[in-house]
């Protein structure tokens, strides 16, 4: 079990200290405000290239909609960027990318709950893809989700462009052949 939080760190130095511990290659200080949910953002999920839409208990339509996002993330005050990357032949290796995102996901939620145990209340992470806990998601057959205390949406999922986001950070947006970077963040209520 980890130690309580000291006096003098912060939640950002926290968990910076935890994204270190879990391997993150970025972990940056997040304003929650520069996650606006666009129309824009939700219409290309409607367009389905991912196959997503109605397939997942945490992507659109299912997630809810525009507003419910929007109240959603008001409710958190500070927040933390986090970036992993791993090598693998991104066009091909279908299997590997898939691999890593759930990698990644298990990440974010070491993170939250990291952050957790050592006092910040309701932190809560946003993986990056769809939720890849389940395969193929329960939401196909129509069930609930089996693991909602682990799964988590995407920051795209929730209409923010994140391409955008990591542009004005001046993080790298490009997609490489080479590897697969995935991009989150965990958040904290005020």
């Amino acid at each position: 079990m980890s130690p309580p939080a000291a006096p003098d760190r912060t939640f950002e130095e926290q968990a910076a200290a935890l994204a270190r511990e879990h391997g993150f290659a970025v972990c940056r200080p997040l304003d929650p405000r520069l996650l606006r949910p666009e129309d824009r953002i939700r219409a290309l999920c409607q367009e389905d290239k991912c196959g997503n839409w109605r397939k997942h208990h945490l992507c659109p339509p299912l997630l809810g909609d525009l507003q419910q996002a929007r109240e959603l993330l008001a409710r958190f005050q500070r927040g933390v960027l986090l970036q992993w990357s791993r090598a693998l032949d991104a066009r091909n290796d279908r299997e590997g990318v898939e691999r890593s995102k759930v990698a990644f996901h298990r990440k974010v939620l070491a993170v939250e709950a990291g952050l957790a145990a050592r006092g910040f209340d309701g932190a809560w992470g946003l993986i990056g893809g769809s939720c890849g806990l389940c395969s193929p998601c329960t939401a196909v057959a129509g069930e609930p989700c089996p693991l909602p205390r682990q799964a988590r949406p995407s920051i795209e999922a929730l209409g923010v462009d994140l391409l955008a986001l990591l542009e004005r950070m001046g993080l790298d947006a490009a997609f490489h052949a080479d590897r697969v970077t995935w991009t989150g963040c965990v958040l904290l209520p005020d």
